[in-house]
């Protein structure tokens, strides 16, 4: 009897092995379809549209070396970053709090739906005005940008609870808090890293069109600068940096939650 299963995890564990192959051989196959596309269109459309990969990868390479690249990663980073876990803390404790009053939620709700509308960036010449040209103008237009993707996901998770496990919980004594901690929080974990996935990607990108407006440094910046001299080797590395942060970011939110949702006892590599 003892022999069964491991029996059964060496019958398993081929096929699971084989599938993460094949997820990382079309991973691969698609970066290599990709950058062949890229020289084609180097090719075809010749280097002032498309810059060639190879000039873009000794950019970069040059980039790195003399230390422009890591600076301007860290002054997008730097705004990015601060508007995300501003608009963070208030996108998760706003709808907390008018998950107690129906009536306040159809009060607020509406408003910011409201205004998620109005175009961010048109504010950018009243933020100049007010904050000068500092990294003030991009925290709000990051933190704005950023606010009402947390606001909706985390309030579809709170409407998504169950209804009857909170009222079980009252029963048996337990408090709003922990009820709000170890219940409601719990259960809306999935759709807050949802939220989170849409919404660090697009604090980035924000702050990076913001960099194109009001900055002295960043990555936006550069690929500013680039394409008013007409370099597209520098707009293209400056892309590549830009898509290499977005795909470093969404990884390590990736693990993070694994690491948050590792109680859940779903088979994650299960074919569906």
């Amino acid at each position: 009897m003892t022999d069964v299963p491991a029996t059964m995890a060496d019958v398993a564990s081929p096929p699971t092995a084989s599938r993460k192959w094949l997820i990382h051989g079309g991973r691969a196959a698609l970066a290599l379809a990709l950058i062949a596309g890229w020289e084609y269109g180097a090719r075809t459309l010749g280097p002032l549209f498309f810059a060639p990969p190879i000039e873009t990868a000794q950019r970069l390479w040059a980039l790195a070396v003399n230390g422009q690249m890591l600076s301007d990663i860290m002054a997008t980073l730097r705004v990015a970053v601060a508007g995300f876990a501003i608009a963070g803390i208030f996108g998760v404790i706003l709808p907390f709090l008018l998950r107690r009053s129906p009536r306040a939620t159809e009060a607020v709700e509406p408003a910011v739906l409201f205004t998620m509308g109005i175009p961010k960036y048109a504010l950018a010449p009243w933020l100049i005005l007010w904050f000068g040209i500092g990294d003030m103008p991009k925290l709000v237009v990051v933190t704005l940008v950023v606010f009402y993707i947390v606001f909706i996901t985390t309030f579809a998770g709170i409407r998504g609870v169950d209804r009857r496990l909170i009222s079980m919980a009252r029963v048996i004594g337990a408090s709003e808090r922990r009820i709000a901690r170890e219940i409601i929080w719990t259960s809306l974990l999935p759709f807050f890293f949802t939220g989170l996935k849409i919404a660090f990607p697009r604090a980035v990108s924000a702050t990076i069109v913001g960099e194109f407006l009001v900055s002295t440094q960043g990555v936006g910046r550069y690929i500013e600068g680039a394409r008013q001299v007409s370099d597209t080797t520098g707009v293209f590395a400056g892309v590549v940096i830009a898509l290499a942060l977005v795909l470093a970011i969404n990884a390590v939110l990736n693990g993070i939650e694994r690491w948050a949702l590792r109680w859940q006892p779903v088979e994650r590599e299960m074919e569906l």
